[in-house]
């Protein structure tokens, strides 16, 4: 029994022994007796049902805040098993869109949505690849592939790359008429958006996206949902980026490696031919020979200056490469959240 409670009981009880006492006394009448003794019974009585209400207030709001509790503990696990899924998918294979299409349900079990995209930024930094993944059934493709390509300009995936911030735009209708994206989801019957960038060193490589075909859709919270996931992939991408940049130098440094040896080669051939030309000339006087060595000696000259142009090129190559490498992330074609608000300022 709570405290309240009890203090009650003891008033009543009191109340009702006082007033047995007055009666037995006489110094009150029965009829008066009889009035305030069910006065206080439906006092004691009222006060009883405030006291079950407060309680059952107190006890429906304690209910709903574990309720909420419960809800967002769910809300974590769910995100966590995403986050190990993900992990687990990317630890077998570094390709960001299999990972993307793998794991595209659960992310629609941790925000509703009707459809997933993953946005990629090409190396030219100016154009990017969209990939779309279905969340209502399961996926019919082995592997995903190119659905759409649009450049910067005119896109809310363009104007989230640029600014670096998510974006959720409530409906696509209003702006079908001024971005491209827009229009293009509009036509296919969705109406509400929230578009996330892939921020990695501060340098946006793509977006994460999430449709739905009601409007207003999407909030804050959301955000806040998907940010980890939009981070991990980042990271991915990133990784996978720097192993085909990797492949790429290993590549470039087995042919330069084969050229500069057949370069070598080439150069002790004509080295030779050069000093037999220069004892023709020395040892046979005749002006018409000596004019066809000379002839012989020039080209060999020109193609020796030509080789080591093309060593030289090939060492720079080499160095641009292993320099990416060695920074832990290609460029994706320079477009930052810091240079890119300097250049619509230009």
């Amino acid at each position: 029994m709570s405290s309240p409670t009890l203090v009650l009981v003891l008033a009543g009880a009191i109340l009702q022994v006082g007033l047995w006492l007055a009666f037995d006394r006489g110094a009150i009448s029965s009829g008066f007796f009889a009035a305030a003794l069910l006065l206080s019974a439906w006092g004691v009585v009222f006060g009883f049902g405030l006291l079950s209400a407060r309680e059952a207030r107190a006890a429906r709001h304690d209910l709903h805040a574990r309720d909420d509790r419960h809800r967002a503990t769910l809300a974590q696990i769910e995100q966590l098993e995403a986050h190990n899924e993900m992990l687990q998918t990317l630890a077998q294979s570094t390709d960001v869109t299999l990972a993307f299409q793998a794991l595209a349900r659960r992310i629609a079990r941790i925000v509703p949505c009707d459809r997933v995209g993953l946005a990629l930024l090409k190396d030219g930094g100016r154009e990017f690849q969209t990939y779309t993944a279905r969340v209502a059934e399961p996926e019919r493709r082995a592997r995903p592939r190119v659905d759409l390509e649009f450049n910067l300009e005119r896109t809310h995936i363009g104007q989230v790359v640029r600014s670096g911030q998510p974006l959720i735009v409530d409906s696509f209708s209003d702006q079908a008429a001024d971005y491209l994206d827009a229009n293009v989801l509009h036509q296919t019957g969705f109406q509400s958006g929230l578009v996330l960038p892939l921020m990695s060193k501060n340098a946006p490589v793509g977006t994460l996206n999430v449709v739905s075909r009601m409007k207003k859709a999407f909030g804050p919270e959301h955000i806040a949902a998907l940010q980890p996931i939009a981070e991990i992939l980042a990271v991915a991408y990133v990784a996978q980026q720097l192993q085909q940049s990797v492949a790429r130098f290993r590549t470039m440094e087995a042919m330069a490696e084969l050229t500069l040896s057949i370069a070598s080669e080439i150069q002790s051939a004509l080295q030779t031919i050069i000093g037999h030309c220069d004892l023709l000339d020395r040892g046979h006087p005749d002006p018409a020979l000596q004019r066809d060595v000379a002839v012989i000696t020039r080209q060999a000259l020109r193609i020796q200056d030509l080789l080591e142009r093309m060593r030289t090129a090939a060492q720079d190559r080499l160095r641009e490469i292993a320099e990416k490498v060695q920074n832990g992330m290609p460029d994706p074609g320079g477009v930052s959240a810091e240079t890119s608000g300097a250049t619509e300022e230009t």
